[in-house]
């Protein structure tokens, strides 16, 4: 009986395939999604049954950009943990919104449901007299509470230009990257400490 090469590509494409719906994070199922639609492309082609191999192969440029994407991703994550946890890479998955100086972005007791990154403008956290400037993530403290309550108030001090990211987009990047909830954590971490230490401060001060 000859070997048929065309079928065991199939029959490869489709453990790839597979294998790509098993994975838990979102870049080794696109590597395996690429593979897999590369191997079906070139099967349907030699069968002869041109829209599947149309398919596959349209998803291929598809699956190669959000691989790349995704890896910059990772990247940005590891960047920013090595260093001063900076947050502008969560830009791109961040819708805008302006804001009016004046206007109250949340109070205390409010329910949280989405994160700021001040990109223009000056913001206030009324209660403890801090202001924050533009490259601040604020508010994500909040997402992650068991009530998911509001501490504080934040007001606009001056026009600001918002980088917002909901509730949802944060734990769909963290199932994506699980890099990410570490990341996050000593970012938590690391504005808690913030906040304690500006308060001190300003007992010190008051005394």
């Amino acid at each position: 009986m000859k070997f048929d090469w065309i079928e065991v590509a199939g029959f490869v494409a489709a453990l790839a395939s597979f294998y790509s719906f098993f994975t838990k994070t979102m870049i080794p199922l696109r590597i395996a999604a690429i593979f897999a639609n590369v191997l079906f492309a070139f099967y349907w082609f030699m069968r002869g049954f041109h829209p599947a191999f149309a398919l596959n192969a349209a998803l291929v440029p598809l699956n190669l950009f959000r691989l790349r994407s995704m890896s910059k991703l990772v990247e940005s994550v590891r960047q920013a943990a090595r260093s001063d946890l900076r947050t502008d890479w969560l830009l791109p998955f961040m819708k805008e919104e302006k804001c009016r100086a004046s206007e109250v972005l949340f109070t205390p007791d409010s329910t949280a449901n989405e994160a700021y990154y001040i990109i223009d403008g000056e913001v206030e956290l009324v209660e403890i007299a801090k202001s924050i400037g533009s490259g601040t993530l604020f508010g994500e403290m909040a997402l992650f509470t068991p009530d998911h309550h509001r501490t504080l108030t934040a007001r606009c001090k001056t026009d600001v230009r918002l980088g917002v990211i909901t509730y949802d987009d944060f734990k769909q990047l963290y199932f994506q990257n699980p890099e990410f909830g570490f990341y996050l954590l000593r970012l938590i971490v690391l504005r808690m400490k913030d906040n304690v230490d500006f308060m001190h401060a300003q007992r010190g001060k008051a005394t």
